[in-house]
């Protein structure tokens, strides 16, 4: 598995040359980067990323439906085998979401954390 690396919503570049992530350090980012899409933003396929607006911007907003959009999310990327530890939260005050996972993928153990505001 390899993907470019991304920093700060930019390529990364090395001595002139973009850097290329492989193993389980492209994997992170790939994970990192399916819980932040947003439902829809990605033209090619509208279908794919979370109904962030959604599910925050309810009036009663639901901690289950919020944990079960980011496992789904986690999930449908095809390497993950199963979701060991995961830990998500939102804060209406500022609008930030926070999420801490570990999952079993056929690369191995990976874990990441997706800190993200103004939703």
């Amino acid at each position: 598995m390899k993907t470019l690396k991304i920093e700060n919503n930019d390529l990364v570049y090395e001595n002139g040359r973009l850097v290329v992530l492989e193993g389980i350090d492209a994997l992170r980012q790939i994970l990192g980067n399916r819980l932040k899409l947003f439902l829809g933003e990605w033209y090619l396929s509208p279908s794919e990323g979370i109904d962030w607006f959604g599910l925050v911007d309810r009036s009663g907003f639901s901690r289950t439906a919020f944990i079960n959009e980011i496992k789904t999310a986690l999930l449908k990327e095809p390497s993950v085998i199963s979701i060991n530890k995961l830990d998500a939260s939102f804060d209406r005050s500022d609008r930030s979401v926070s999420i801490t996972f570990e999952v079993q993928t056929s690369l191995g153990l990976v874990d990441g954390t997706v800190s993200g505001g103004s939703l």
